[in-house]
Parts: C-alpha cells; structure tokens; sequence
C-alpha cells in the first residue's frame, strides 16, 4: 500500500525527505515541508546495530542516490532541463513515470526513448555540476 504525501495528504508520496524520510509528492510540497525545520528520526540515526535487516540496507542504499535539496534545485534551474520540459513527448513520459505502479520499472523502461534519455541525462548534468 502506497503512502500518502505528509505535506498535500492527497497524492502518493515517491520522495522522501533526506533528513526526516517523511515523503512527499511533488517539489512544491518539498518546499512546503522545507519551510519548517526537520530532524532525522531517532530509528534512523547511525547508530544501529549491525546487523539490520535487509531493508534497512535498501534504504541505505536508495539514501546514497536520493538527490539533495541543492541537487533539485540545481535541477529546477537548469536551462536545458527546462527546455527539454517543453517538450509535449517528454512531459506525457514523465506522467507515464507519475502513474506507474512501478516507478522504477518504468524509468528503465522509458529511457530507451531519446527525448527521456536526453532528460535523464540533462539532469544528472546539472546534478554533476560544482556546488
């Protein structure tokens, strides 16, 4: 069962915040839950015990890939990702993303079309650039 977005209360929460994990929807709601100070829970601090369980690991794991606020930042201010948004193809294959069961999935699926694979791309661009 999907988690709703802790900001809006109506839409699946897909991300999660880097300090608290609380999730949220959208970069608007991001912004919204980033106006008021967060503190990572107590569970989730770095002194587990070393043998967590398997999904603990996983998120680990996706917290090594979880973009920043200053990489989503970087992201919304980047001309060429803006640019390619533009595009009408590339909006319905994110929306495609938004509404799949399997956001994953689908990523991998979609970026055998060059407009997505141009986004992903312009993306990790502006992710990789000095801070």
């Amino acid at each position: 069962m999907s988690k709703l977005c802790t900001v809006c209360s109506t839409s699946v929460a897909k991300y999660k915040c880097p300090i608290c994990t609380s999730g949220y929807c959208s970069v608007s709601c991001y912004k919204v839950h980033k106006s008021e100070p967060c503190t990572r829970p107590e569970s989730t601090q770095k002194h587990e015990s070393p043998a967590a369980p398997a999904e603990d690991k996983d998120d680990e794991e996706e917290e090594k890939h979880r973009l920043g606020a200053d990489d989503l930042r970087r992201v919304g201010e980047s001309p060429r990702v803006r640019k390619l948004l533009e595009c009408p193809q590339t909006r319905e294959l994110i929306e495609r993303v938004h509404k799949d069961a399997d956001p994953v999935q689908a990523i991998r699926v979609l970026r055998q079309h060059p407009e997505f694979e141009q986004l992903v791309q312009a993306m990790l661009e502006a992710t990789d650039s000095p801070k």
